[in-house]
């Protein structure tokens, strides 16, 4: 429609000719009334100019959106990424190619505690300071931890990233944070980078949502390195056919988010690693072999091994290991070892055994006076799968500290007899465990995280039920 006829009658029609004249200071002239009229056919032009290019404008606009909603809806209908759950896997976020991949997992443990200790002697009650007999019990959200790991540009290079917010911590920690890359699709070779686990312990490298007990053993919290025991450096990693292993270069044990100058390693304490600080540097190692069992593309008995419940066994498995950990500390040097086997059968039995020792030889008082020392312990452990939810188990482990290391220690031997049994809602992914310990010479010193309590040479009885979600 044009406008300019339009507007013009209407002017015409509206404002009668006496507004159309000049002003009384300026004679009206028709040459003076055509130059308005040209004036105002000009800035009717200008305006309806605006008026088309802000309708090309919006129409461009439209076409781009729907451009693009056009092409989002072929990326979705193509199926570019693909995401689905498996209760053995969790939730997978996966591109078509496999060169992304994201899979995000929480664990969730919520514990209710009741410890009983005998005759606690002044000034060995720990954390609570009591003395005689004690009863303490509640309720804590013993882990609650977020991870996140897959791979990206590649199958082969891939990420894992855990953060915790556990009871026995004041504020979220980062535990783990790595990268690693597989040489090639056929070779067995991998390198390791960032912040993870010290390889050396089986038990330490389980899942938290694999073991059988609520918790891990008292030997491991005290020769084993303990619960947050992570290393700072690089690794190579073997994996193929009836070996698998990794050798690790790193800051020194104990090494949880320290900087390169900083103070990895403990001071003064009970545990194997006491006195190693600050730690210029270590190395660690593990090696593992498949006695019993089978390997092929569609199975791997590893991933068994990788869980102390024989839930799901394909095969009868033997795995046996080892490992080390050498860590210095300017002259103080310190060597931890381990040597482990593990079988899980088709009948529903699932066996384990581990020796660990922790020899220190220091020169320089860090926290522990100068000298050798020699701690050391073994675990055993037995569960029989009843029904596929069903699963009592018994764990005995035995640990001997070396007394001259901390002349504090009232009672340098400790042992931990467990019997519970776990029932699986729905496998590990939502699993209630229970279990009973008995310490018949108490514990040297508080452990947080398996909540016991210091009590030096008396008996400590400690009921723990827990209430396990992993997804």
């Amino acid at each position: 429609m044009r406008w300019k006829p339009y507007f013009l009658s209407i002017f015409s029609t509206v404002l009668p000719a006496s507004a159309l004249a000049a002003p009384a200071t300026q004679p009206s002239t028709p040459d003076a009334m055509n130059q308005k009229i040209r004036d105002l056919e000009t800035r009717i032009d200008q305006l309806e100019s605006k008026q088309n290019a802000s309708a090309a404008e919006d129409q461009a606009t439209i076409r781009k959106l729907n451009a693009d909603a056009e092409s989002h809806s072929q990326l979705l209908s193509a199926g570019s990424f693909t995401s689905s759950y498996n209760p053995d896997v969790g939730f997978l976020l996966q591109s078509e190619d496999g060169n992304f991949a994201m899979h995000p997992s929480l664990l969730l443990q919520a514990r209710y505690v009741a410890d009983y200790r005998n005759r606690i002697l002044p000034g060995q009650g720990g954390v609570t300071n009591k003395q005689g007999d004690d009863t303490q019990d509640g309720f804590e959200l013993t882990r609650a931890r977020i991870s996140l790991d897959g791979n990206v540009l590649s199958p082969l290079f891939t990420y894992y990233f855990q953060i915790a917010q556990d009871a026995s911590m004041k504020q979220a920690t980062l535990l783990d944070v790595y990268a690693m890359y597989r040489i090639g699709t056929q070779s067995p070779l991998a390198i390791k980078v960032g912040q993870f686990k010290d390889p050396a312990w089986h038990e330490q490298n389980l899942l938290e949502s694999h073991l059988m007990a609520v918790d891990r053993s008292l030997l491991s919290a005290l020769v084993g390195g303990g619960e947050l025991d992570r290393v700072q450096g690089a690794a190579i990693i073997y994996d193929q056919d009836r070996e698998r292993g990794q050798i690790a270069v790193h800051d020194g044990n104990n090494g949880l988010n320290t900087p390169w100058y900083g103070p990895s390693g403990i001071g003064g304490g009970v545990v194997a690693d006491a006195g190693m600080t600050p730690t210029n540097w270590g190395a660690s190692g593990r090696g593992e072999y498949l006695l019993i069992g089978d390997r092929d593309p569609n199975f791997n008995p590893f991933y068994e091994y990788d869980q102390f419940s024989a839930r799901g066994a394909k095969q009868n498995i033997l795995v046996t290991g080892g490992g080390f950990d050498y860590s210095e500390s300017g002259a103080n040097k310190l060597v931890m070892h381990t040597v482990d086997a593990q079988f899980n059968s088709t009948t529903g039995w699932g066996l384990y055994g581990a020796y660990l020792g922790s020899y220190r030889n220091y020169y320089t008082n860090r926290g522990v006076k100068s000298g050798s020392y020699y701690d050391s312990g073994f675990l055993v452990q037995a569960a029989y799968l009843v029904t596929s939810k069903f699963e009592p188990f018994i764990r005995y482990d035995y640990t001997h500290l070396d007394g001259h290391a901390d002349p504090g220690i009232i009672q340098d031997k400790a042992n931990e007899i467990t019997l519970g049994a776990n029932y699986y809602l729905l496998g590990n992914q939502a699993k209630i465990t229970l279990d009973g310990t008995w310490l018949p010479n108490g514990v040297p010193t508080d452990v947080n995280y398996l909540d016991f309590l210091q009590n030096n040479s008396h008996n400590e009885f400690v009921l723990r039920a827990q209430r396990q979600l992993s997804l």
